[in-house]
């Protein structure tokens, strides 16, 4: 079943499949906020599909084409654009379900130190192994980002944010583990570990569990942002 030229489409298709279905339920009524989400998901698709295009062309990673459809997007396959828009499209709905499931803001208390704890943790990383590509850039981006987050931006929501991602990081070790070959004869996606730390959770490399929380935290963001303005207009 898994062995099918389709099973990186299938995985997208599975992963948008439950929050579509339950996007017009009236308590959530996710389809109520779908022009904001869609721009969020341009705007930051944007940034990650530029990244992921240069890192193919210089090899950092690259894509087993046993399981594609074969349709790309100059070095891309159509299935890798799709994830910056599939998974973002479920994170955001995780997070807009907990909001609304979950009235306390259970980490709200917390977030400053955890975001302190991640831009030390991404720094140190980021410095001591600059020589690997991946390492380097996922790190470093993402110390900017929470940076930014932490001293300007200053967000109410930052807790509820990394409790979603928390939440995300499920379905997320299924969805990827997939994607980097595990249940599976070779890896979908395939990287080369001279250009990252060369760990991995299962068949996972670690930076991605990272490189994820900075493309949550970035949906999330602008998501917040679009939301605000329209109720500010409304």
């Amino acid at each position: 079943m898994l062995e099918t030229k389709y099973l990186y489409l299938f995985l997208m298709i599975f992963t948008v499949l439950v929050p579509l279905i339950r996007s017009f339920e009236n308590r959530i009524a996710y389809y109520k906020s779908f022009g904001s989400l869609f721009k969020s998901v341009f705007l930051v698709g944007a940034f990650f599909v530029i990244w992921d295009e240069i890192f193919t062309q210089m090899g950092v990673w690259g894509f087993n084409r046993d399981y594609l459809t074969g349709i790309f997007f100059s070095n891309l396959p159509m299935e890798e654009v799709m994830f910056f828009i599939a998974v973002p499209f479920s994170c955001i709905f995780i997070y807009r379900v907990l909001n609304y499931f979950i009235t306390k803001d259970l980490l709200g208390p917390h977030a400053n130190r955890i975001a302190h704890f991640l831009m030390a943790f991404s720094l140190a990383i980021a410095v001591v192994h600059f020589q690997h590509i991946y390492t380097f850039l996922t790190f470093a981006f993402l110390t900017i980002f929470l940076a930014w987050m932490v001293y300007i931006h200053k967000p109410v929501w930052m807790g509820r944010a990394f409790l979603a991602y928390g939440v995300a990081l499920i379905p997320f070790f299924l969805v990827n583990g997939i994607l980097t070959g595990s249940f599976i004869k070779n890896p979908i996606v395939w990287y080369n570990n001279a250009e990252n730390l060369g760990i991995r959770m299962g068949t996972i490399p670690v930076e991605d569990t990272f490189y994820g929380m900075l493309l949550i935290l970035m949906n999330i963001t602008l998501y917040e942002h679009f939301e605000s303005k329209k109720k500010i207009a409304a």
